[in-house]
């Protein structure tokens, strides 16, 4: 959805909770006689603001501020007689879905936040990745599976519970020039829930956060370099607020991948833009792998996550198996 479907979608939203209010208003004049009698002044009073507007002089400013106080007090008076008859003062206002820009999509010329949100979480849904896990927040994740030992001084759990602190602050305070995060372990550690949940957290805060695996970018790129998609679909992964790479190692690996991933990383070390990457290779994996720059680049320019204890997904399915 791009941001003209999203402002129609607004408007849409604006008409129809403008329709509801006049049907709620309809039914008070219908009710109540006291409302229309008050409603048939309002509108009376509303054309004395226009009169004195055109035909005023000298008195211009003394006749709008007598007539806006009689408009004044005739919404007092409305609302006292809705509210003795049981009904809110607001009861036929419109029930807009944002209150800053009255589902306009604008403050004033600029986009209003409701917009941004909306286009950016779209952009993170977009993918089949990103859609799957939005359900992934720190509310619902459990550090009660984390009870084996640590090969340090910190058992599994205490070192998850400093790494679920880190992250939760992490997207509390996030800011375009917030570190970058390489999440390091096994299979099944809350890796990939955990960068969900601060995902969902920045995206709440108006940021544009891609969140993909690394195969399915790199997909992207030899697309474009083969000619079968446009480049303006891969530019998300450079200029998004904070980029998010799942699973890297997983990925089909080649000299292009390598390379790809090389550049994109500069790119965004270069210009300040967050990442966050989360794989199951160890550091020697990743130099084995990816040769000694990217190693360096990784283990100098990120802060390490390195999670530990058992593989979760299979203590959940033990949990379910019947004895």
């Amino acid at each position: 959805m791009d941001i003209n479907e999203i402002l129609q979608k607004k408007l849409d939203s604006r008409i129809s909770a403008i329709k509801a209010a006049d049907i709620r208003s309809e039914q008070l004049r219908r009710e109540i006689p006291a409302v229309a009698e008050i409603d048939t002044s309002l509108r009376a009073v509303s054309l004395k603001i226009m009169d004195a507007a055109i035909n005023g002089k000298e008195e211009l400013i003394e006749k709008i501020i007598s007539v806006k106080n009689e408009n004044d007090n005739l919404l007092l008076k409305r609302a006292s007689v809705l509210e003795q008859n049981g009904y809110s003062a607001d009861y036929d206002s419109p029930k807009f879905s944002c209150k800053l820009c009255s589902d306009s999509g604008y403050i004033e010329l600029n986009f209003c936040e409701c917009v941004k949100k909306s286009f950016n979480t779209d952009q993170y849904t977009g993918s089949g990745l990103g859609k799957a896990l939005y359900n992934k927040d720190f509310n619902n994740f459990s550090l009660k599976y984390y009870n084996s030992k640590n090969n340090s001084e910190f058992t599994a759990r205490e070192n998850m519970t400093m790494i679920f602190n880190d992250c939760k602050r992490y997207s509390q305070r996030f800011s375009p020039s917030s570190d970058n995060i390489l999440m390091i372990g096994g299979t099944g550690l809350g890796k990939t829930h955990l960068s969900a949940a601060i995902a969902k957290e920045v995206l709440s805060k108006g940021y544009l956060v891609i969140y993909d695996s690394a195969q399915s970018i790199f997909d992207g790129y030899e697309a474009v370099r083969f000619g079968k998609d446009n480049r303006e679909n891969i530019k998300k992964y450079e200029s998004c607020s904070l980029l998010i790479i799942d699973d890297l190692g997983a990925e089909c690996m080649t000299q292009y991948t390598v390379a790809v991933f090389s550049s994109l990383l500069n790119w965004r070390i270069v210009n300040s833009k967050p990442t966050i990457i989360s794989t199951n290779f160890t550091p020697q994996q990743i130099k084995k792998s990816y040769g000694d720059r990217i190693y360096s680049r990784l283990l100098g320019e990120f802060k390490i996550m390195r999670f530990s204890g058992e593989d979760i997904r299979l203590i959940k399915i033990s949990e379910t198996k019947p004895e």
